[in-house]
């Protein structure tokens, strides 16, 4: 105190916030696709579940394990990867196309591949646990589930589809990991992107590849529709399927332009 009736002096001066750590900032899992990466803000939020939704060949699978090769490779982070539709000799062949030796990956402990049927997605959850188990025990950071939407359309009942899909999202966030989940998607007539069943608002970010064909040829464009936590582009950038993997390519228009 000073003179009675006075409080401590507060000291104001830019000095005196010299100290004040700055708030700590979320952790970014980049995925070191070309171009991608700036358009997330550096990466995704660890342990952030996000939807990679798109029609059928363009592109999801290969953006997925292209970010869990990049992982394995590149930062030491093993990964997981879950198919309800691929067997794993297909995958892995296909992958050498781009020079990804998964093989090698998986002797080594750094990619761990798991099968299941459409029809045994009730094995998978029944397994949640003992997969967390493996997790654990891998080290695993990074995961990839191909696709929500082959083993959604078991289900004629809406309830019953949502409840396995909330179930799914409750185990994977258990995992604690970065997931990548691919899906079927479209866009509405007032330009949203829909995934099939509507189950984008329950995870974390939604990456919409789009497709479109000029003069006979496709051409594909990545979009950012949502990101928590992050300040991630806004517009649709040109995305190629290359002998080294998925490029997006932000200066340039989309869809070569007029």
């Amino acid at each position: 105190m000073g003179e009675e009736g006075d409080i401590d002096a507060v000291d104001y001066s830019a000095a005196s916030f010299a100290n004040i750590p700055e708030p700590a900032k979320e952790e970014k899992v980049k995925t070191d696709i070309p171009g991608l990466d700036s358009m997330i803000d550096g990466g995704f939020e660890r342990k952030s579940v996000i939807i990679v939704s798109g029609a059928a060949g363009s592109g999801k699978t290969i953006l997925s394990l292209q970010f869990l090769y990049n992982g394995a490779t590149k930062y030491n982070e093993p990964g997981l990867y879950i198919t309800f539709e691929e067997q794993k000799e297909s995958v892995f062949k296909h992958m050498l196309n781009f020079g990804w030796n998964f093989a090698e990956l998986e002797k080594e402990r750094k990619i761990v591949f798991l099968e299941y049927p459409p029809h045994e997605v009730d094995r998978f959850i029944s397994e949640g646990a003992v997969i967390e188990d493996m997790v654990r025990d891998y080290g695993i950071q990074r995961v990839v589930m191909d696709s929500i939407t082959s083993f959604m359309l078991l289900y004629n009942d809406e309830y019953r589809r949502r409840q396995v899909f909330l179930k799914t999202m409750e185990i994977l966030r258990k995992w604690g990991c970065t997931t990548l989940l691919t899906s079927e998607g479209m866009g509405t007539e007032d330009g949203e992107v829909k995934t099939r069943f509507g189950v984008e608002f329950l995870a974390d970010g939604l990456l919409s590849i789009h497709t479109i064909k000029k003069s006979g040829v496709k051409e594909f464009a990545l979009e950012v529709v949502k990101l928590r936590g992050a300040a991630h582009e806004m517009r649709m950038n040109l995305m190629k399927i290359t002998p080294q993997g998925i490029e997006i390519y932000p200066s340039q228009p989309v869809f070569g332009g007029d």
